[in-house]
């Protein structure tokens, strides 16, 4: 039977590995934070705990098999459900992958320190931790093109007779399209009104499909659209 003064090693452990995990995503200002990865931690490393060594009693009983890994294998399993409630998906984009991973990994290394591997959780969190400070560092610099850079362009509507509805209609296709307003000016002539937008989306096949869906509007007469460059500003400016 492990001791008292183990036990509280490990979930003491296991408690200050999910805060610390927790703690950068606080700082990035995310929905689970240093509570929820340092109680996420600590129930690991109980459960894992429990199932190693809470049933040892046992043991002598005739007919009495006890498998330790049963109940930690649940909290690998059960731990999905935990961090699927983080990710979101709106207008064709996924937020929280990175969030739900850190979770699924504070639940590991909580059962490590429930294991007693308390060296090899340490150093699983000082990887993690470099993974994610210094991958966004690097992204910061501008060493690599993150995969979540967006698509910068400006359009320009071409408008004739539009009703009071027309920029919200404008405004609804650019939603449905996951492309983004940054700015709308509207310039009035005699008989026709034109209408610049400065947008950024996902991709150019994004942009593509807005530009379709801003055609089939009735007081549209033509789109033009300019993509910008990598660096965020037009060709010629």
């Amino acid at each position: 039977m492990i001791s008292l003064p183990s036990i509280l090693l490990r979930l003491s452990v296991a408690l200050l590995l999910g805060a610390v995990m927790g703690w950068e995503r606080e700082s990035r200002q995310r929905s689970a934070g240093m509570r929820t990865n340092a109680l996420v931690a600590l129930g690991s490393c109980l459960f894992t705990l429990i199932s190693g060594f809470g049933f040892s009693q046992l043991l002598g009983i005739a007919h009495v098999q006890i498998d330790p890994t049963r109940i930690a294998s649940y909290v690998v399993a059960g731990i999905g459900f935990l961090g699927g409630g983080t990710i979101i998906v709106q207008h064709d984009r996924v937020k929280g992958l990175t969030t739900a991973a850190v979770i699924w990994l504070v639940a590991a290394l909580g059962m490590a320190c429930g294991a007693g591997w308390l060296w090899e959780a340490m150093i699983a969190a000082l990887l993690a931790l470099a993974a994610l400070l210094g991958l966004r560092l690097l992204e910061q610099r501008k060493m690599f093109e993150p995969r979540h850079s967006l698509q910068r362009s400006d359009i320009q509507l071409e408008v004739m007779g539009a009703a009071d509805s027309f920029i919200g209609q404008v405004q609804e296709a650019c939603e449905r399209k996951a492309v983004t307003i940054e700015r709308l000016d509207i310039k009035t002539e005699r008989e026709s009104k034109t209408v610049n937008l400065a947008c950024h989306a996902q991709n150019t096949a994004a942009l593509a499909s807005v530009v379709d869906a801003l055609q089939t509007l009735p007081a549209v007469r033509a789109v033009h659209i300019e993509l910008a460059d990598k660096s965020g500003r037009a060709p010629g400016s």
